[in-house]
């Protein structure tokens, strides 16, 4: 019996195993280096479907998806330690150290000065005589705030701007009230000759002297007063 016999029996002895598997077939050399660049291409190289979207069942195919409102986020708050903010509070702390003028010029205090009010303002200066007027404009600017006095000078009106917090005021009086509070916060309507308030010297004298009648002191006469006889006492 010849080799190859017997190697016939021995193949013919063994179980079938079945038919052989396919060949796979070699790939385009440009397929390998396909890149898919969205996801119908990727299932198209898979060989699956696109995934369908479930509609909700309360939701009508028709009708459209309600729009998606933008929300920006909060704005962000100052920093807490600016430098411009901590510039201001402490020249302020200097300039007014018990907050009387701010009180005086406060939006949130109700017996605050108003436009349409007469006010008179002390110097520490003896030279300078102190100037008294109708309060026109109030200029807020923190540290620069300002006011507008006007007031008739040998029968010519003269307005005068004064900063507030300035080291040669040393005191602002409230003369007299406006009656009716003023519709306007700027009363540039008083240079018309028809508006105009003319001199108020006539109610700076009553003023001083009522105040002089109940006791009151006229730029701190009171306060030196009593410093020097403390002084002599000692």
């Amino acid at each position: 019996m010849s080799l190859r016999t017997s190697l016939s029996r021995f193949r013919d002895a063994l179980p079938n195993p079945g038919p052989r598997p396919k060949a796979i077939q070699p790939r385009s050399p440009g397929a390998l280096y396909t890149v898919p660049k969205s996801l119908d291409q990727l299932l198209a190289q898979l060989g699956t479907k696109k995934p369908q979207k479930k509609v909700p069942l309360n939701r009508s195919p028709l009708k459209p998806p309600p729009k998606k409102i933008k929300v920006l986020p909060p704005p962000r708050p100052a920093p807490p330690n600016s430098v411009l903010k901590h510039f201001t509070t402490t020249q302020l702390s200097l300039l007014d150290p018990k907050g009387l003028r701010q009180r005086l010029f406060s939006r949130n205090n109700p017996d605050a000065i108003l436009p349409g009010d007469i006010l008179q303002l002390r110097f520490k200066d003896k030279n300078t005589e102190p100037f008294a007027g109708v309060l026109i404009n109030i200029r807020r600017r923190g540290l620069d705030t300002a006011i507008l006095l006007r007031n008739h000078l040998t029968r010519v009106g003269v307005e005068m701007w004064y900063k507030l917090y300035s080291p040669k005021i040393a005191g602002v009086d409230l003369v007299e009230r406006k009656e009716r509070r003023a519709r306007r916060a700027k009363l540039y309507y008083m240079r018309l000759p028809k508006h105009d308030k003319g001199s108020v010297e006539g109610v700076v004298t009553r003023w001083k002297k009522n105040r002089m009648l109940f006791g009151g002191d006229l730029d701190g006469e009171g306060e030196k007063k009593g410093k020097a006889k403390k002084v002599a006492k000692k």
